[in-house]
């Protein structure tokens, strides 16, 4: 399809654009009237059209002659789809552009013109794939139902672009001066100066870095000159201390003295007693005290430190707070010994009261008795505290019952007097974890 002159004057009709407003009262009518024979030359394609249009929007500076551009480039495909009777697919061959961005254009400016059908606009305009019928759609198809009010005027009342003045801004002049030249030309002066423009970013590029890896050298050189200075004045602050031999005076020799050997001991009478009788208090202290404790198979751990005793002598003669008042209990010797056997059987549990609770029915059950005033369970500190006397009919069975509830240790050990007869004594610990 090739436009020509004719057209172009049938389109600025249909357009109806408002000259007055647009060339300020006819001062600049010649200008837009140039601009107009400039732009649209006589026998062109619309692909050529669509060059030009695209050409001025990039030489227009100014954002609202851009708008302007775009608004005129749109009316005249909406004035084709509706003069040539073009379908939408063809409109978007001949414009090289999608069918889309084409539907869209024609489809807003005719729910303009016919309000009342939008919702059939709409549905023939929409585009859901390649292979729609809406891409065959021509003009003369919806004519015969919402009129031919669109081939008549393509303005309206609210368009601003139509009354824009476009040659008062400062870029006009330039862009009618542009457009003068042959098309050719401009391509070929636009290329050129696109070249221009990569050759100058190329440029500025290289010197940017160039910039920074001279920038980057003075930093590096800068941190290692300043590393060096720190390293010397630490050097010159610290002082390393080692040995150095150079002072001694070789000359001297050791010679080897006994400093005893050259005093004299001298001693009164008086002094001389003393020493004998600390000596003969030594002689004696060697010989110790009789514990009030047997030798026992186990170690006795004490649950606080407030229970350790201070010296060793304290801890064999002092009464623990937790025994007997009646002499003669498990761990007393003041008596004779005897020849019967005493057990111990030390167990630890995280829960002692349970293990407590399982013991006290076989005390009834095996006819055992508590010794003295300890009552069976007793709480002490770190666990309970048991001290029985159990029939020795019984030990056995007694001692096997006790030792399921919990991994124990027994220990078995001489009496130290004051049993019952027929019983043994047995003495339980449960260590609480």
């Amino acid at each position: 399809m090739i436009l020509n002159k004719l057209d172009f004057n049938d389109f600025k009709k249909w357009l109806d654009l408002d000259l007055n407003s647009i060339a300020w009262g006819g001062k600049y009518a010649d200008s837009f009237s140039g601009f107009w024979d400039s732009f649209f030359k006589d026998e062109i394609g619309p692909l050529e059209l669509g060059e030009r249009f695209e050409y001025a929007k990039k030489i227009a500076k100014s954002g609202p002659l851009i708008s302007w551009l775009n608004w005129l480039f749109e009316k005249f495909i909406t004035y084709i789809f509706i003069t040539k009777n073009l379908s939408i697919r063809e409109l978007s061959i001949v414009f090289d552009l999608t069918e889309r961005v084409v539907a869209t254009v024609v489809r807003d400016h005719l729910i303009k013109v016919y309000p009342l059908y939008e919702d059939l606009i709409n549905e023939r305009f929409q585009i859901s794939n390649v292979s729609s019928e809406n891409l065959f759609l021509k003009f003369s198809d919806i004519e015969v139902i919402i009129g031919q009010e669109a081939r008549q005027r393509g303005t309206f009342e609210d368009d601003v672009l139509a009354h824009m003045e476009v040659t008062l801004y400062p870029d006009w002049p330039n862009l009618v001066k542009e457009l003068r030249k042959d098309i050719l030309l401009l391509k070929l002066d636009f290329e050129n100066l696109q070249k221009k423009v990569a050759f100058k970013k190329q440029m500025r590029f290289i010197q940017e870095v160039i910039l920074l890896l001279l920038i980057l050298s003075v930093v590096i050189f800068a941190l290692k000159n300043t590393n060096k200075w720190y390293e010397d004045y630490l050097i010159n602050k610290i002082t390393l201390f080692e040995p150095n031999f150079f002072w001694l005076d070789k000359s001297l020799t050791y010679q080897e003295q006994d400093l005893l050997a050259q005093q004299t001991i001298d001693l009164s009478n008086k002094e001389l007693d003393e020493l004998e009788k600390i000596e003969a208090q030594q002689v004696f202290a060697d010989e110790k005290l009789q514990s009030r404790f047997d030798p026992e198979s186990d170690v006795v751990v004490l649950d606080s430190v407030e229970n350790v005793p201070k010296t060793f002598g304290e801890a064999e003669t002092e009464q623990s707070s937790y025994e007997e008042n009646k002499k003669g209990g498990y761990r007393d010797s003041s008596y004779a010994v005897s020849n019967k056997k005493a057990y111990r059987i030390l167990m630890a549990s995280v829960d002692p009261s349970e293990i407590k609770s399982n013991i006290l029915p076989l005390l009834q059950k095996y006819k055992v008795s508590q010794v003295d005033n300890v009552k069976p369970g007793t709480k002490i500190p770190g666990g309970l505290y048991f001290n029985l006397n159990v029939p020795s009919q019984y030990l056995k069975e007694f001692m096997t019952k006790v030792t399921t509830f919990s991994e124990a240790t027994i220990f078995e050990s001489r009496s130290q007097g004051g049993d019952v007869a027929g019983k043994n004594r047995v003495f339980i610990w449960i260590k609480g974890i």
